[in-house]
């Protein structure tokens, strides 16, 4: 009878070892199981936040990047349009006068050649404005054309300004190269502006001003800029001439002076 009980004993405690045992492993697997639920989730989010902060930076430099080229095209763009504007105001001109060699002769008692000058403004189709043309007896085959000369700033010729779209230029004399500037003959009067810069056939009073005034302007930087002014001074285009030929005095609009001769039929 005791062998009996001790047996039951054993195999009592045996059951309860096995049941304990299958209890922890329960637990545990309970409990590796809600780890497992409950942190999957929270690692997952973070992969994934991970990821959007990845992505975000690479969008972020993306965008700088893209920042980057849009500013280098916008300079590129910038400059461009500076060139494309500064041929275009190199090429822009305006026919102002036309020298016609009338006939060159040798002086028979200084043995100096003299040409004989027709000098006449024109419009910008070539045709003259004034029907009384000049004649001059100019010393040597070498031409010049004394001028008072007005350079506006780029922004206004660009953005075509009403009184400062073109540079601007009064006739002073004409000479030849053997004779001294203040041996020429006279142009424009004192004061005036040629006639082929007059609006309705009146001067400007915005002209008038910068003619009256002239050379103050022209030492003065100050005053010129306060007018749009970038330079004032006097220039002397000049060339060689030959009988029958007849040259054109062109003003670009920034300025600058071309003297060239006229092909045949435009004579």
């Amino acid at each position: 009878m005791g062998g009996v009980n001790e047996t039951v004993r054993t195999v009592n405690s045996a059951i309860r070892t096995l049941l304990f045992a299958i209890l922890m492993i329960a637990a545990g697997f309970a409990g590796w199981k809600s780890y497992v639920l409950y942190n999957q989730p929270h690692e997952k989010l973070a992969r994934i936040e991970q990821q959007l902060e990845k992505a975000h930076l690479d969008l972020t430099n993306r965008n700088e990047r893209i920042a980057k080229l849009n500013s280098n095209l916008e300079n590129k763009t910038t400059e461009l349009e500076k060139t494309k504007t500064a041929l275009r105001l190199l090429k822009l001109s305006h026919r102002i006068a036309r020298l016609k060699v009338l006939d060159q002769q040798t002086d028979p008692e200084s043995q100096k050649l003299i040409s004989i000058i027709e000098f006449f403004e024109v419009n910008r189709e070539g045709v003259p404005i004034d029907t009384q043309r000049q004649k001059f007896e100019i010393e040597g085959d070498r031409v010049y054309v004394e001028c008072l000369v007005a350079k506006f700033e780029d922004q206004y010729i660009e953005a075509a300004d009403l009184d400062r779209a073109t540079a601007i230029c009064s006739f002073q004399r004409i000479f030849g190269e053997h004779q001294k500037p203040s041996e020429g003959y006279e142009l424009d009067k004192v004061g005036s502006s040629p006639t082929s810069y007059a609006r309705g056939g009146n001067i400007s009073a915005f002209e008038q001003k910068i003619w009256d005034d002239f050379w103050e302007i022209a030492s003065d930087r100050e005053k010129a800029a306060q007018i749009g002014i970038r330079a004032a001074h006097a220039d002397a285009p000049s060339t060689q001439v030959h009988k029958g030929v007849t040259y054109e005095l062109e003003l670009r609009a920034t300025g600058g002076f071309d003297l060239v001769p006229l092909p045949m039929h435009d004579k």
